[in-house]
């Protein structure tokens, strides 16, 4: 019963959200030695607004993808949809700077776009929604699915 009891209070307390953005498939091929180099520099982004190859795909309003901060002092590759989850709209599109946020041009919501988490720092409830990036056995090489 104690077990039941606890395992309901924990569950109440959980901060999941649904995105406002809807689900739209993500399908990117990075290549960090070519031409996506200039994202081995610190908080260097990139926005894709539709795929490079003919099976690319880029979410719901497209894609950021921003080398971060992370804890190693690498690349850390982190992927974004660029539809403001304030607006819900595919073609409002946030707008990253390189001092690591991103704010959308309509409503002015600021989100962090750094570290990974999308948050938003003003003028909005959800974070970003977020998709993961994951790096290729190959050297430099990174996919963004979802």
């Amino acid at each position: 019963m104690l077990a039941s009891l606890l395992c309901c209070a924990y569950l109440s307390c959980d901060e999941r959200y649904e995105s406002p953005i809807p689900d739209a498939p993500v399908n990117l091929s990075l290549d960090l030695r070519y031409e996506d180099s200039h994202l081995v520099a610190l908080l260097a982004y990139k926005t894709f607004t539709q795929g490079r190859l003919a099976n690319e795909t880029t979410g719901f309003g497209g894609v950021l993808v921003v080398n971060g901060a992370g804890a190693n002092g690498l690349i850390n590759l982190y992927a974004y949809d660029l539809a403001c989850p304030v607006e819900t709209d595919r073609t409002i599109r946030i707008v990253p700077n390189e001092t690591g946020t991103a704010v959308c041009p309509k409503c002015g919501a600021k989100y962090d776009i750094a570290y990974g988490t999308g948050v938003a720092q003003s003028g909005g409830k959800y974070p970003l929604k977020a998709y993961p990036v994951r790096k290729k056995p190959t050297d430099m090489q990174y996919q963004v699915i979802y």
